[in-house]
């Protein structure tokens, strides 16, 4: 398995220890946050105040996009337009957030009864993708949505996964 390099200041967990105001330094000296690892995965990332103030603006001040359920959009180009908007193609998601963004746009949720998070990794796993279906039908037809991606083995949580394309399908 190949290491990704961060294209940002990271640390261990015991030069945190030692010194943590040496990474809140490496941090404000960066300009970026710090990635503090722990046996080789990420236990967290540390920020200076400034720049946790700065996210949190940031975060307040940007818009609300509300999410447009796909059954009132007119032909499956808007919604799969409609889809990407919602569901970035590249981004690492929780399975479980990426079942509500699904639901919110009118599809039938995957979660059902107690383990539904495992069952949708386990159904990437096995075929690579993660297969919606619309609540009501788009002019007569059913629309099924393949969420192709991979689980993120690089995450510290099982249930994250990478979303790599999107396809929808008319099925009879």
């Amino acid at each position: 398995m190949e290491l990704k390099k961060l294209d940002v200041p990271t640390t261990s967990i015991t030069e945190v220890k030692k010194s943590p105001m040496d990474v809140f330094e490496q941090a404000r000296e960066a300009g970026t946050a710090v990635y503090v690892f722990n046996r080789e995965k990420v236990a967290g990332v540390m920020l200076t105040q400034e720049q946790y103030e700065n996210l949190l603006q940031e975060l307040h001040s940007r818009p609300q996009v509300e999410e447009e359920p796909l059954e009132s959009v007119a032909g499956l180009d808007d919604f799969l337009g409609v889809m990407r908007e919602a569901l970035i193609t590249g981004s690492t998601v929780s399975a479980k957030n990426l079942d509500e963004r699904m639901v919110a746009l009118g599809f039938i949720t995957r979660k059902t009864g107690f383990g539904g998070v495992v069952d949708m990794v386990n159904e990437l796993k096995q075929t690579g993708k993660i297969v919606y279906q619309l609540r009501k039908k788009h002019n007569g037809t059913n629309i099924v949505a393949e969420v192709i991606g991979e689980q993120d083995n690089q995450a510290s949580m099982f249930d994250k996964v990478i979303i790599k394309k999107i396809h929808l399908k008319e099925v009879e």
